[in-house]
């Protein structure tokens, strides 16, 4: 048995000294923050930066077991864990010989398992025997090893380890600064005077506190700003100028010439230069010097720059020649030429206006300036053609048009902008006919070519039309034409199908509500016909809940009495409308309503009556659902409130896609419309809840004028818009036709219904794309989309982030390299929704079907197998794209998917 210890002692010594010194680090997203892997390191405090460096780089560590995920930066370090911190500082840890007799005096009592790496101290000369021995003396039987290492003593281990030993007994006859200068030991002065002039330690609020014990958080961010001091190749750890970012990919060019990708954990801690607080990617500069120290599973999970200044020597002269096959260029500089290679996957090429292009791109005989690597100058980094050299096509909406200053921007269908320069002799057709600039407008659809940088022609593809205002001449309801004069002058315009009417104060208005005379504003949709129009002479005060006190319609006269009992008089006119449950009547219909008791609602501007409601219902939000008094109290649309009795019996309580619903199901806050008894008009006898559900688009039959749609359940539906009060609008609720959805880049549908009706659908575009940075303090994400283009989504409210249908927190939440959709819920609310990768194994594509069939897991497994590509997916390996046909069978990918639609495939 003896033996059996001795030599377990033998083979463990070192390994059993203290957990806390030499136990692994986990990175388990439960546990840590976005920037330490450690659950008791305060996110952003002083000390994270250097503990997550140096538990990276096996320096000073976290728990094991029970204690794995945590630091303990508040624990105070012994001596003889200070030791073993230096020497892997040093990198000489190694070097210790477990095997070796130790001999020490008594004095310094020391644990067996450290005992090894004192020893390799004392041989590297930054621990003297007699020095230690003087302390433990002078401390009077206290164990040397255990007791808490002090900021002084310390400081001379640091100072020992970075080979400054002569240095700091210059300095050993100057007096510090701190007002606690004479509580330093004389031993010590030197090693705390060099400490501080090097900035290896500080002092706090004009103290040193010699005496004091060193923390494990402190004992982090001394060992770490040491580091600039030593030149050590840690285990893990890369040094270089960082010569591209591409998502969660990091290039390094090494001093050696060479350059390597690396991969950015999700969990990864990056710091910009000279800051003590973690950053976004985005924040490094290109080219300045980093250091990349890597987890257990290779990834990156430290990243520092630690200077600024590009490793980059610049050239100006012309291109004069491009060789693809050796990868090469040559430029002449004054006059002589030089020549350089390059990698095609990390060369960035830019023209003058900023715009990206390939090596294909570029002509010859064109001034260039390169940035080529400092050590080698000859290996290619960064190509900017000093004109411009971009030459394409393209189709979008016009999002910004500078007439004078001949600047274009351009939103194409993913939702992404590009700004150009366009030639003073651009030409603008529409319609077979030249356009002037100035006739060009904001969100004209166009097709538009680039030669040289410049737009040179646009084609106006559809056209936007300015609202018109005038005064109303005539509706033809039957040829669906409108008759307006404008300066006097007549003009008619189609109507469109779904025109609406809007006049102040009163609901459900319709063509019916338009009289000769009126003063209007007509919107024109995306095909030059009538969506909108607005009556705006005719302001209208409204009444809800009024009396009958007497009615003579012979007379054309009206009296009501209000809440306040109150009698106001008013005059029916030809324009007065009547209507019955938003129903339009005549008024000789509408007798039999009126009459003295009844309650009706009335809209008047001036003495004469707009329009004339009989009381049957009313639409508000519900302010008190009182199931034991059976009333309901509603905030009604027009600001005032009303509380109403339900029926005797059970009111029928209409709700889209639910079943036996009843009042009890009613909640405060729900917009609601109550039907009245029409009989009595004081009892709820039916309830119509508005709901909004999102949908996915399936179809958009321009011919039949109709929608499919499909809701998240799977359940489709067909909306015919012909003879219907459904709204269609866009993002910005401006009226549509049905044949914009399948020209635009809409996805989505949000659909309200009225009870089980539907009364608008709100047509919705999504972003997808892979996350290239966030910026929470500016509250927007930078994605790429499968196209290849960087899109900025800025966020005026907080976003939702969600993962697999659970939020999972807020911006802060979605990492570099996410896939994710950004949309807007059915309450219009931010939606992220990060896309989590499916690892999957090809079992046959269909090119014809665009659809990818991928093996189950399992014969149990009952997942949908068959994705349908979505109309921007995007399939590669690495950097190369590839089409459906390249998928084979047997072929492992990762696949993106939302909605059973794939958007991005990567062939492993």
């Amino acid at each position: 048995m003896l033996t059996m210890k001795n030599g377990i002692s033998k083979g463990v010594t070192g390994l059993l000294a203290t957990s806390l010194v030499l136990s692994g680090v986990s990175y388990t997203q439960s546990t840590a923050s976005a920037a330490s892997p450690f659950s008791d390191v305060k996110a952003g405090g002083w000390a994270e930066k250097h503990i997550t460096k140096l538990a990276l780089q096996g320096i000073l560590k976290g728990g094991a077991g029970k204690a794995a995920g945590t630091f303990s930066p508040a624990n105070k370090v012994t001596r003889q864990e200070a030791v073993i911190i230096a020497l892997r500082f040093m990198g000489v840890a190694d070097e210790v010989k477990l095997g070796d007799p130790l001999v020490f005096p008594s004095d310094l009592i020391i644990k067996d398992d450290y005992k090894p790496y004192i020893k390799l101290a004392v041989q590297k000369n930054i621990l003297f025997l007699d020095e230690e021995i003087a302390i433990a003396q002078k401390e009077g039987g206290k164990e040397w090893g255990n007791s808490p290492a002090t900021r002084e003593w310390i400081a001379k281990l640091i100072v020992r380890a970075i080979g400054k030993d002569q240095d700091a007994k210059a300095a050993a006859g100057k007096a510090s600064s701190f007002t606690d200068d004479a509580q330093i030991g004389t031993d010590f002065k030197g090693y705390v005077n060099y400490a501080v002039t090097s900035d290896l330690i500080t002092g706090v609020n004009g103290k040193f506190d010699p005496k004091g014990a060193v923390t494990r958080e402190m004992a982090s961010t001394l060992f770490s700003r040491a580091e600039s001091h030593v030149s050590v190749a840690y285990s893990g750890q890369v040094t270089g100028s960082l010569v591209a970012v591409n998502g969660n990919k990091l290039t390094v060019l090494q001093s050696d010439g060479a350059t390597k990708e690396y991969t950015l954990s999700p969990t990864a801690s990056v710091y910009a230069y000279q800051s003590e607080q973690t950053s976004d990617i985005s924040k490094l500069k290109l080219f300045g010097e980093v250091v990349l120290i890597s987890n257990s599973d290779g990834t990156i999970g430290y990243v520092e720059q630690t200077s600024e200044t590009p490793k980059v020597k610049n050239y100006e002269g012309t291109l004069i020649l491009v060789s693809d096959a050796q990868n090469t260029l040559t430029v002449s500089v004054d006059g002589k030429p030089k020549t350089v290679s390059y990698d095609s996957q990390l060369l960035t090429i830019k023209d003058i206006n900023g715009q990206s292009l390939k090596i294909a791109d570029l002509p010859l005989n064109v001034p260039v300036k390169l940035g080529v690597d400092v050590a080698t100058e000859s290996k290619l980094l960064s190509l900017t053609v000093n004109k411009a050299v971009t030459n394409k096509t393209g189709s979008g909406t016009v999002a910004a048009w500078n007439v004078s200053g001949l600047s274009l921007q351009v939103k194409d269908a993913a939702g992404n902008t590009e700004t150009y320069p366009t030639a003073s002799n651009m030409t603008i057709k529409y319609k077979d006919s030249n356009l002037t600039f100035d006739q060009l407008t904001v969100g004209d659809v166009i097709s538009y070519e680039v030669k040289m940088g410049s737009v040179t022609s646009i084609t106006v593809t559809n056209k936007v039309q300015p609202p018109i205002t005038g005064v109303l001449n005539l509706v033809d309801k039957v040829g669906k034409t409108i008759q307006y004069r404008v300066n006097n002058e007549l003009g008619a315009k189609d109507l469109a199908d779904n025109v609406v009417v809007k006049i102040e104060g009163m609901s459900d208005v319709t063509l019916d509500d338009l009289f000769k005379g009126d003063t209007i504003s007509m919107t024109l949709n995306d095909s030059g016909k009538v969506s909108v129009i607005t009556i705006s002479n005719r302001s209208v005060s409204f009444l809800n809940g009024v009396t009958v006190a007497n009615y003579l319609p012979e007379d054309n006269t009206l009296i009501v009495t209000d809440s306040a009992n109150k009698k106001i008089p008013l005059i029916l006119t030809e324009t007065t409308r009547f209507d019955l449950n938003g129903t339009i009547i005549t008024q000789k219909e509408a007798n039999q309503y009126i009459a003295k008791g009844k309650k009706i609602n009335v809209g008047y501007s001036n003495s004469n009556a707009a329009y004339v409601s009989i009381v049957s219902q009313y639409t508000g939000t519900i302010l008190e659902n009182n199931v034991t008094a059976r009333t309901l109290k509603l905030s009604l649309d027009t600001s005032t409130n009303v509380t109403l009795s339900y029926s005797t019996f059970v009111p029928v309580v209409d709700v889209y896609g639910q079943n036996f619903t009843t009042y009890l199901d009613l909640r405060v806050g729900d917009k609601v419309t109550a039907i009245m008894d029409y009989q009595t008009q004081d009892k709820v006898i039916s309830v119509q809840v508005q709901k909004a559900v999102q949908f996915d688009l399936v179809t958009a039959d321009v011919a039949g004028n109709k929608i499919r749609a499909k809701r998240a359940d799977g359940v489709v539906e067909d909306w015919y818009l012909n003879g219907t009060t459904i709204t269609l609008v866009d993002e910005n609720n401006a009226p549509i036709s049905v044949s914009a959805l399948s020209q635009s880049n809409y996805t989505l549908l949000n659909v309200t219904f009225k009870g089980k009706t539907p009364i608008k659908i709100k047509a919705l575009s999504t972003a997808l794309g892979r996350v290239a940075a966030v910026n929470t303090s500016a509250s927007s994400i930078d994605i790429v989309t499968p196209a290849g283009n960087t899109v900025t989504k800025a966020f005026t409210a907080a976003p939702t982030v969600v993962r697999d249908g659970v939020t999972i927190g807020s911006l802060s939440s979605v990492k570099t390299d996410d896939r994710v959709e950004i949309r807007m819920d059915e309450y219009d609310r931010p939606i992220i929704q990060i896309i989590p990768a499916l690892s999957k194994t090809v079992q046959y594509t269909d090119s014809t079907q665009r659809t990818v069939i991928v093996f189950r897991a399992s014969v149990s497994d009952t997942t949908n197998n068959v994705f349908t590509l979505h109309q921007q997916a995007y399939i590669h390996k690495g950097t190369t794209t590839l089409s459906l046909s390249d998928l084979k069978n047997q072929d492992s990918i990762l696949l993106y998917a939302l909605r059973d639609k794939a958007f991005e495939i990567v062939k492993q």
